[in-house]
């Protein structure tokens, strides 16, 4: 968050044509504050950032829409996965002091709170695709897209065989979902009308999804962790039986 906001007024500050001091003055703020806001070094409130921002001939606008922050699963596991790092990104560790205060330290809150601060389906890179499909269809597109690659969701829980229907709704994480994207459009799989008549979701997949990822009958698979997450976040039966699954651990 720091960082999105540095970035944000460092921008405002080159195409203002002022320096950072004479923004500064202008705002009404320290240079130094202005200095560590751009560093990603402290979060300034909403008054600073708009007196910031005005300074530089900038309206600041503010909007809501649902959370998307893959943080929040990689924070999720950084509490309950024995596999993930001890040392994390600050984001990651943000957001697992969060969901470890919301749930009181609850390992299947924090599951449930971490699917929906993750907003799979309301990512921008997100892709929904209706059809049927083989098990043994996304681990050849996966393979031939040349990164790496997992499958999640539904299709972790069941463990299907690799000739076997791919069960509603799994995720197909990757480093390319451009590359997924165009080798699974068309023929059976079709752009999906909602999210609900899904049967994959393609999603690009940060570097750290991939720790403990396993493989069975040539298919790779997240975490067990990430699937119960990724299952819940994208709703329907896969979310019931997740809960289900977890409540077992």
């Amino acid at each position: 968050m720091e960082q999105a906001v540095g970035r944000l007024v460092a921008e405002c500050i080159e195409r203002s044509g002022l320096s950072a001091r004479q923004v500064a003055a202008r705002a009404g703020v320290s240079a130094s504050t202005v200095h560590r806001i751009v560093n990603g070094v402290v979060s300034p409130s909403v008054d600073t950032l708009d007196n910031i921002t005005t300074a530089c001939g900038v309206g600041l606008a503010m909007s809501a829409s649902p959370l998307a922050a893959p943080a929040a699963a990689a924070g999720a596991r950084a509490i309950l996965d024995p596999l993930y790092p001890a040392e994390v990104d600050p984001d990651v560790e943000r957001w697992a002091g969060r969901l470890d205060a919301w749930a009181d330290g609850d390992p299947v809150q924090i599951i449930e709170e971490a699917a929906r601060a993750s907003g799979l389906l309301d990512r921008p890179d997100a892709v929904l695709l209706a059809g049927e499909a083989t098990i043994g269809r996304l681990a050849s597109v996966g393979d031939a897209s040349g990164g790496r690659w997992a499958l999640s969701g539904a299709a972790g829980l069941d463990l299907p065989s690799f000739d076997e229907a791919v069960p509603r709704i799994s995720v197909l994480w990757c480093e390319d979902p451009s590359a997924v994207q165009a080798s699974l459009a068309g023929g059976t799989l079709r752009p999906a009308s909602a999210a609900h008549r899904s049967t994959v979701v393609v999603a690009a997949a940060e570097p750290d999804l991939f720790l403990g990822a396993f493989e069975r009958d040539q298919v790779v698979y997240a975490a067990p962790i990430q699937i119960a997450i990724d299952a819940i976040s994208v709703g329907g039966d896969a979310a019931d039986r997740a809960r289900e699954e977890i409540r077992t651990w």
